[in-house]
């Protein structure tokens, strides 16, 4: 089959771990024998380094977007477009409209993908929601578009979203549960490297937040701070790559206190960086976003699935991904600071057991052929 994977990737060309996981439908798909496209109509505004605005033609996001897609293997079947097709790079708009109209399926990832000639040419959408609740409440709740109703069929990083424990609305569809998916020989099992720290990559603040019921969604700050003092009860190292403002001082230096190791994010600038980060960690340790542990939605990070594909346990704040994953050993969760702090415990007592569970539960949930096969057979494309 013919298949167009919509997706933003060129505005996230610093950002390893934000491509990387969007790559992976793209290389998935093609490892099952389909022909694949990558469309990226998402870029508004081009900034460079110094955040000063430059034209299109200039910005080191339309090179590194041809680098990124060629490393990859989909280069040149692919459409880069600058304000809705003022200009492109790799297709034209033209090309792009022609190639849609044979195209059998569009995998819109967040829906990204909104130019109405490509929609309206693809015989067949879905939609990749990888922000579940946000995308639910701001659509059916708030009514701003979110773009879900020109598609079909619906997928969610939120794998326990439409259980009787999470209340997010469904706005009268089925969204399956859709696992991150993961080309697993691009992340191979790391040897041991002797990493004394448990890691993670986090943002501080920053993302939309909404209320639902009454009850308000939160940041992630939220529960960073929630669990604050955790490394004064635990002798292991925790370390957090966080992206955080610098007008947070206050918080950054409340976390400082509290024993945190807080490293800057921006050293990962390729996917080797971002691979070697999470081999020389000893495991992952991470709070999650407020709206996915509050109103429940099963939710797991990119990154949590590139650490249990790595063999690096995880360790990660509950979601209600519990109902869907098998937890206790390579992947566990917590609630509570003395949980957090005891499964830590668990972990180094046998962490090599753990790190052999941690890329077994990569291998049966977030294999990107698997995920992906799967998502055709809900479709009916097999």
């Amino acid at each position: 089959m013919r298949i167009i994977v919509g997706t933003s990737v060129a505005k996230y060309y610093r950002w390893p771990g934000a491509y990387d996981c969007r790559m992976a439908y793209v290389v998935g798909l093609a490892r099952l024998g389909h022909e694949v496209w990558l469309f990226d109509d998402s870029v508004k505004n081009c900034f460079d380094e110094n955040y000063q605005e430059v034209p299109f033609e200039q910005w080191e996001g339309r090179q590194r977007f041809e680098e990124i897609t060629r490393r990859y293997e989909v280069w040149p079947r692919c459409f880069l477009a600058y304000r809705g097709g003022e200009a492109t790079h790799g297709l034209s708009l033209r090309q792009a409209i022609d190639v849609a109209r044979d195209a059998d399926l569009l995998v819109n990832i967040n829906g990204k993908l909104k130019h109405p000639d490509l929609l309206g040419s693809v015989a067949c959408r879905a939609y990749v929601d990888e922000a579940p609740a946000h995308t639910q409440v701001y659509h059916f709740e708030y009514h701003v578009d979110q773009g879900i109703d020109q598609h079909e069929h619906f997928f969610t990083f939120g794998l326990n979203m439409g259980q009787p424990t999470c209340e997010v609305p469904m706005g009268g569809r089925r969204w399956y549960p859709f696992p991150v998916p993961v080309v697993l020989d691009h992340w191979p099992a790391a040897p041991d490297a002797g990493g004394r720290r448990f890691t993670t990559i986090s943002n501080w603040s920053g993302e939309p937040t909404f209320k639902l019921r009454g009850e308000y969604s939160g940041e992630k700050s939220d529960n960073w701070l929630r669990f604050i003092d955790l490394p004064k009860r635990t002798s292991q190292e925790l370390e957090i790559a966080l992206n955080i403002d610098p007008g947070f001082a206050e918080d950054i230096a409340r976390l400082q206190e509290n024993g945190w190791i807080l490293t800057d994010p921006a050293q990962m600038r390729t996917q080797q960086d971002y691979r070697r980060y999470i081999a020389e960690s000893r495991a992952e340790f991470s709070v999650a976003n407020n709206r996915y542990s509050r109103f429940r939605t099963g939710w797991v990070s990119d990154r949590s699935a590139r650490y249990l594909a790595s063999g690096r346990p995880v360790l990660v704040q509950s979601t209600g991904a519990e109902s869907f994953l098998p937890v206790g050993k390579g992947l566990l969760t917590f609630e509570t600071t003395e949980e957090a702090a005891e499964k830590i415990k668990e972990i180094n007592v046998d962490r090599e057991a753990h790190g052999r569970a941690a890329r077994a539960i990569a291998q049966e949930f977030f294999d990107a052929e698997r995920v992906l096969s799967n998502m055709l057979k809900q479709i009916g494309m097999c």
